[in-house]
This record gives C-alpha cells, sequence and structure tokens, in this order.
C-alpha cells in the first residue's frame, strides 16, 4: 500500500504537468513550480518557528504539548509536500498550512487513534508460581525513635 503512495502522486504529478503546461505553457507552469517551493518554504518557517513557541510555553506552564506537536508534525509534512515539485502536491501542502483545515485534520486522526488504542488495567506479572513467593527484597534500614530527632 505504502509503495503504491510513490508510484501514484509521481503519475498523477506527471499528467498534471503535461495537461497544465498545455494552457500556460512550459515556463510559466516550471515558474509557478519555483514560486511555490519558495513560498512553501518562508510558509512552513515562519509557522513553524510559531508553532516551536507555543510548544515552548505549555512546557514551561507544565502542560503536555500534544497538539502543538501534531501541528509541528504536520507544517513538516506540508513542507515536504511543498518543496516536492507539482500542484498536486503543492495543494495537499497548502491545505496543511491552513490552520483550520491542520485542525480538522489532526482532531480526525486523533479520534481515529482514540478509537484503536486499547487500554489495560495495571496488572502483576508474575511467570513461575515459585517467583511469586520467593521474592528477595534488600535494602538497609535504622529505627527511629519518635521523641529522637530525624538525622
Amino acid at each position: 500500500m505504502f509503495f503504491l503512495f510513490f508510484i501514484v502522486i509521481p503519475l498523477i504529478e506527471v499528467m498534471l504537468f503535461i495537461t497544465i503546461g498545455k494552457y500556460i505553457g512550459l515556463w510559466n507552469t516550471i515558474i509557478i513550480i519555483i514560486i511555490t517551493g519558495i513560498i512553501g518554504a518562508i510558509l512552513v518557517k515562519s509557522q513553524g518557528i510559531t508553532i516551536l513557541n507555543k510548544a515552548l510555553e505549555e512546557i514551561k506552564s507544565n502542560k503536555i504539548p500534544i497538539l502543538s506537536i501534531f501541528e509541528g508534525i504536520a507544517i513538516l509534512i506540508a513542507g515536504a509536500f511543498l518543496l516536492t515539485p507539482g500542484f498536486l502536491t503543492d495543494t495537499l501542502g497548502c491545505i496543511l498550512l491552513i490552520p483550520k483545515t491542520r485542525n480538522l485534520i489532526i482532531s480526525y486522526i486523533t479520534t481515529h487513534l482514540k478509537k484503536r488504542t486499547v487500554y489495560k488495567e495495571k496488572s502483576t506479572y508474575y511467570p513461575d508460581e515459585k517467583d511469586k513467593k520467593n521474592k528477595i527484597f534488600e535494602g538497609d534500614y535504622e529505627e527511629i525513635d519518635d521523641n529522637k530527632k530525624k538525622k
């Protein structure tokens, strides 16, 4: 399945290059591809820095930056799409750079992952019945008299 991704996407891109190149010309097509790559790199850099700062603020306030991590991954994927020459990948990259659509995609993925997650209760594992009975714990102890102060 993953292998098809590397075959189907380039085929679609080549078909789009040929079709769009017929209508707007070769040089206009090449210029559009270069411009979208440059603009994409600039947008990815600015949004990536914003998300990184947001994650650092969440860490400083003792929160786990889960949403920021997912947003950072989405921006990284968007950057890869925008730097890859092609109209389909540029469109997918732009969709991921729009915050509202990015958050919709992230919420869909997180709900899908939550449905697939299996939660277990904490259990103790004893490989042998004799291991359960013969546990040895080593350590030092000191008796403290309540009337005396602790050391």
